[in-house]
């Protein structure tokens, strides 16, 4: 009797780890590709989410954020969000330009 007990557990436990496993497995998946994908509020870009979310703030549906980085003008070694301020200086941050389209705005003296 003391035997089947045992084994009764024994089985019991490693059904309990293989779902176990099998739930952290579904749920990195699930992370890594929610990761890729960020959604966030036209109205309020501070309010990030995913696919098929709403803001909470306005009700608006979440639209995919592009992969703009914003800086500083006086300091472009500070980085955020849109809407973010520079720490150092208190200016609201401005898209950063890509090295091509500085090129362009540069003025020769």
């Amino acid at each position: 009797m003391k035997s089947v007990i045992t084994l009764f557990f024994a089985v019991l436990l490693s059904l309990g780890l293989t779902s176990y496993s099998y739930a952290a497995d579904t749920e990195h998946q699930h992370s890594t590709a929610d990761a890729a994908e960020v959604y966030h509020c036209p109205m309020h870009p501070e309010v990030t989410g995913h696919k098929g979310d709403s803001c909470p703030k306005c009700g608006m549906k979440l639209v995919k954020a592009e992969a703009v980085v914003y800086h500083c003008p006086m300091h472009p070694e500070v980085t955020g969000h849109k809407g973010d301020s520079c720490p150092k200086c208190g200016m609201k941050l401005v898209p950063a330009e890509s090295k091509g389209e500085g090129a362009m705005h540069m003025h020769q003296h």
